[in-house]
């Protein structure tokens, strides 16, 4: 069996749509707190919580391959992560997959968030199980969840605090379609994959995509972290909005966002999605309500 962890979440909605276009329905099992949500997608379901340990060794019976989606955490790996290794370990599943994030594994590494990442890359080597670290890069669907393509088409002015930092943007669809493939084929086992789009970019090249794609002029403005939070928060972003975007643009920065790979292309036989295609795709997302 192939299961997938939050499968009601964005992510685990789409990696087991693109999966069912790789292997049989009757080969897929989806896991969520929430089972009645998932129940549309035509395959089996199995009621799982990783703050529940024990719903998961039931739930990963009889799995060769596991997606374990994570958790955010600002102190270490969360909890849930470690129940879910050592019920995965119990329970024999045969490779774990797990949704890392870009360079979570280098030393100085500077984000809270993303040690969370170390860590559970650490506690899975030390588990004996096989795994398959999946390192995406940054979605550009957290510009969207700040709001920042809206307010940018409408002023003209993209501002920013990363110099020249890059960003290496993969869109959730080319991560879940990367997930899916590794699920139905296999292979990578001990990898600590780097998945990312077709290019690093930075904030004028952002500023560049909005504009080609309102038709609308849009430019982009370096401006200094204090001077960032004080435009966010004019523009009425909420402070835990606010500073968390400050703080990625000092990461953006420093380079940490900035790798290119073709484990895309590699693993799924399709190319990665541009930023420019991406906000095409999206227009809802670059119009203030």
């Amino acid at each position: 069996m192939i299961i997938v962890s939050g499968a009601s979440g964005q992510l685990g909605r789409r990696t087991v749509e693109h999966l069912l276009q790789r292997v049989d329905a009757a080969r897929v099992v989806a896991l969520s707190r929430t089972p009645d949500a998932v129940a549309d997608l035509g395959v089996t379901t199995r009621y799982a919580d990783f703050d529940d340990p024990g719903s998961l060794r039931g739930a990963f019976a009889g799995a060769e391959r596991l997606l374990m989606i994570s958790l955010g955490s600002l102190a270490g790996a969360p909890r849930g992560h470690v129940n879910a290794i050592e019920a995965a370990a119990k329970a024999g599943v045969g490779q774990v997959i797990y949704t890392s994030f870009t360079r979570a594994g280098e030393p100085g590494q500077p984000q809270a968030l993303i040690r969370n990442h170390q860590e559970t890359e650490r506690l899975l080597t030390e588990s004996g199980l096989t795994f398959t670290a999946l390192r995406f890069n940054q979605w550009p669907e957290m510009w969207n969840l700040v709001g920042i393509p809206a307010l940018a088409v409408a002023t003209g002015v993209l501002p920013g605090n990363a110099g020249d930092g890059r960003v290496g943007h993969i869109t959730r669809d080319d991560s879940a379609a990367v997930a899916a493939a590794v699920l139905a084929e296999g292979g990578c086992e001990g990898q600590l994959l780097e998945v990312t789009g077709p290019e690093a970019v930075g904030d004028a090249a952002v500023a560049d995509a909005l504009a080609q794609v309102t038709g609308r002029p849009v430019r982009h403005e370096e401006v200094s972290d204090a001077d960032l939070a004080t435009i966010l928060s004019e523009r009425g972003l909420p402070e835990m909005y606010v500073q968390g975007w400050t703080g990625l643009g000092t990461y953006k920065r420093d380079g940490w966002f900035d790798v290119t790979t073709h484990a895309v292309e590699r693993l799924t036989g399709r190319k990665p999605t541009p930023i420019t295609d991406y906000f095409a795709a999206h227009p809802e997302a670059l119009h203030t309500p």
